[in-house]
């Protein structure tokens, strides 16, 4: 069958048509794929500084800084703890209500006095700790504390935060009074039936159950009275389930808190890596512990600086009512 002539021209042009558009087609493609592809290797866009662009930022979350320094304070429900935060209400507070289940903060049995809440906020905070952590019980004017009004405000407001980081561990206080040069004698106790001896009898004990690669003491020396501060570092130099097997044993032993209490009570310093005896110059503490330097001083106090009163409860409506009587020292008998 022959084609005409005029036919032939209408396929030759529709094949022609065909190609061109198909060429085109194909190379505008290829221009598009270019293009993405280039784009997508540009590095991102840097603004003036050399910084990346506000949008890449937002991605980036800076670390969290732990706070320098937390007060952990033991309390029972009614104690006036309001003077924390009219002198240190920057400072973070943890303060445990032993004795309040519904308290924010709270210990899950009121056992072992100050040594419960210590321990539980040890270990529930061992992954969040700040740099120091003074663990402190929740009354301004205290017996024990290292004044000459046993005011505790004075006492933290002096703390000096880099000699804790550097020492690891400190007691607040520094007079021998109370607990220094030899407080318990644990492997050869004296048998007698007082206080201080019913503790040395259950020290060797509680020790060996809870730090059975250790040895038993011979002496232990260290300020009363379960107020110290304490670096992050040396905290963490044991490891968590130390502390919970410490607060295990409070849970679970039969002795009397004031017993319990008072044998973690001269314990806390060998915890935190001091020797058993930690009873620094008395001159040398206040230095480097409180910036009082200069005092006069013996090895196992200082002049004007604290004075042990002959009861352990301070009356009430101190300093305004009080001093002078009872044997507590007069107002401004330090001056």
């Amino acid at each position: 069958m022959m084609i005409s002539r005029r036919y032939q021209r209408i396929i030759l042009i529709c094949i022609l048509i065909w190609a061109f558009l198909y060429f085109s087609f194909n190379s505008a493609a290829n221009f598009t794929r270019g293009a993405a592809s280039r784009l997508s290797a540009r590095p991102p866009q840097r603004s003036s500084g050399g910084h990346a662009t506000a949008a890449n930022n937002k991605n980036k979350t800076k670390p969290v800084k732990p706070e320098d320094k937390e007060l952990v304070v033991a309390s029972l429900t009614g104690d006036d703890t309001s003077w924390l935060d009219q002198f240190f209400g920057e400072w973070k507070k943890n303060i445990y209500v032993v004795n309040n289940q519904s308290a924010p903060l709270t210990v899950s049995v009121n056992k072992g006095r100050e040594a419960m809440p210590f321990l539980t906020y040890i270990i529930d905070r061992y992954d969040s700790l700040p740099d120091v952590s003074i663990f402190i019980h929740s009354l301004r004017y205290q017996w024990h504390n290292e004044d000459p009004m046993y005011d505790g405000v004075p006492v933290l407001k002096r703390l000096r935060l880099k000699h804790v980081e550097k020492r690891g561990f400190v007691a607040l206080r520094c007079s021998w009074t109370m607990g220094c040069p030899s407080e318990l004698h644990p492997t050869s106790p004296s048998g007698q039936s007082d206080d201080r001896s019913q503790n040395e009898a259950a020290y060797a004990g509680v020790f060996r159950h809870l730090f059975p690669d250790e040895a038993v003491p011979d002496v232990v020396g260290a300020h009363c009275s379960s107020q110290f501060a304490v670096s992050r570092e040396r905290v963490r130099a044991r490891p968590r389930m130390q502390y919970e097997k410490m607060r295990k044993w409070l849970l679970e032993t039969r002795l009397q808190d004031q017993i319990s209490g008072r044998v973690i009570e001269y314990m806390w310093h060998i915890i935190f890596g001091m020797p058993a005896v930690d009873c620094q110059d008395a001159g040398e503490c206040f230095c480097q512990t409180f910036g009082l330097c200069n005092l006069t001083c013996t090895e196992r106090e200082c002049e004007k600086r604290y004075r042990l009163p002959q009861f352990s409860t301070i009356p009430q409506g101190w300093p305004e009512t009080g001093p002078g009587s009872n044997g507590w020292p007069e107002r401004g008998w330090a001056d």
